[in-house]
């Protein structure tokens, strides 16, 4: 053999080689992804037994608090005994309480299925030693097991708690008032087939459409700040300036009227000494009418000149008499007065 083909038959084995290797390499990669585990990184198993595993599979994830942590590593059914041998793969350590729970559970409507751990509540003793080889998984909730003792209840409480009869007589009691009003039967009824109902329900909406208008004619109007509301409701304080300054002489009336309210209560002033529980002005008083009475009742009794002088008619005759002589006295010194001032011009000319 040449060193040529001894060359060629190394070549060749080396390509062969290097091709095997990366087959190798990549059915190692491929491994590795299928059954989702890293290379190098410490992992950590546990062995739950339950009674029904309910179709979980090998490499069905395993979740804690809702995180991923592993998956499951192999199913076993042991030869002897009952239950199901379930080994995890997990790549972090789980610190396990007496309340622990290992649940399995679908994992979505479109199939597959998932293993929760819980770790149990913190109050709880820690497990430890032996008690971690006999861990247990609660047994596994088959939901078409569910749904269908669900639909049998719900067919028990239909046929014997006489549900469907209830759904006939009422279906049956629809029927009877569709067809009444169908007929023109009733208050009902006649709303649905007169039209003139129709009309007058018609009427009325438009009157409460135009009432409404009208409102917001008069929100408008408010908003605008006309009229005597809408001045009150604007932002001019011209109107609201005078009533307070109204206000303000009302409280200085009120003030007024408190203050002359006190007065008269205190006994001050006419009004007040007349109001007041003194009663040496109603005293006075009460004699004064006491005098003005006496007064009169002596003139009744024609006492004293006054008394004769309303009583009297030939009094009164004298009287009259007197002014009279008095008056034509006046009158004739009247007349007398021009010859009295001639003589004493006269005479004192002498």
């Amino acid at each position: 053999m040449s060193t040529k083909q001894r060359r060629s038959d190394v070549t060749t084995e080396i390509v062969v080689g290097a091709f095997m290797f990366l087959i190798l390499v990549v059915l190692l990669t491929i491994s590795v992804v299928i059954s989702q585990n890293k290379l190098f990184e410490r992992t950590y198993f546990l062995d739950v037994k339950f009674p029904d595993v309910g179709g979980l599979k090998t490499g069905e994830p395993v979740f804690l608090r809702g995180v991923r942590v592993g998956n499951v590593n192999d199913i076993s059914v042991p030869p002897s005994g009952r239950g199901v041998d379930v080994n995890l793969r997990l790549t972090m350590p789980v610190e396990l309480h007496e309340d622990y729970r290992f649940i399995i559970e679908p994992s979505s409507m479109l199939g597959g299925m998932r293993l929760i751990i819980e770790e149990g509540s913190e109050t709880m003793p820690v497990l430890t030693g032996q008690e971690l080889e006999s861990l247990k998984g609660t047994p596994v909730v088959h939901l078409m097991d569910e749904a269908t003792e669900t639909v049998l209840l719900i067919r028990t409480a239909l046929e014997e708690g006489g549900i469907l009869e209830d759904v006939k007589v009422f279906t049956a009691n629809i029927r009877e008032i569709t067809s009444k009003i169908n007929d023109g039967e009733g208050t009902l009824a006649k709303l649905v087939n007169d039209d003139a109902l129709h009309g007058q329900a018609a009427e009325m909406l438009g009157n409460f459409r135009q009432v409404s208008e009208d409102i917001g004619g008069i929100t408008a109007r408010l908003a605008e700040g006309k009229g005597l509301v809408g001045k009150l409701l604007s932002d001019d304080d011209t109107l609201y300036n005078d009533f307070a300054a109204s206000m303000a002489n009302l409280n200085a009336a009120t003030e007024d009227a408190r203050k002359l309210l006190n007065r008269i209560e205190a006994g001050e002033g006419t009004v007040g000494k007349l109001l007041s529980s003194d009663a040496e002005v109603y005293d006075d008083l009460r004699d004064t009418v006491a005098a003005l009475k006496e007064f009169t009742e002596t003139l009744n009794r024609q006492q004293g000149t006054l008394g004769l002088l309303m009583t009297e008619d030939e009094l009164y005759r004298k009287i009259v008499a007197l002014v009279d002589e008095a008056r034509a006295t006046i009158d004739d010194f009247r007349e007398t007065s021009p010859i009295t001032t001639f003589s004493s011009i006269f005479f004192g000319a002498f």
